[in-house]
């Protein structure tokens, strides 16, 4: 299991914010459903199911995070 993680910012927190970190099964359980209607929406759902796979949300996820991955 991967495990990526992310700067959460608040402005409540002493520090402005905090690392928060996820693993793979997180970010799929909590991101896949949006993730899956948007690029069927974008690209059609025949394509999408053929194409693309969780990992390819896993990476979209890091990317609109800006997340890195670590060893827990």
């Amino acid at each position: 299991m991967r495990y990526f993680s992310y700067n959460e910012y608040d402005p409540d927190h002493p520090d402005g914010g905090y690392v928060v970190t996820k693993s793979e099964e997180e970010i799929v359980k909590e991101y896949h459903s949006f993730w899956y209607g948007e690029m069927c929406e974008k690209f059609g759902k025949e394509h999408v199911d053929a194409t693309y796979s969780s990992d390819d949300c896993i990476q979209d996820w890091i990317v609109i995070h800006w997340a890195w991955e670590v060893n827990e």
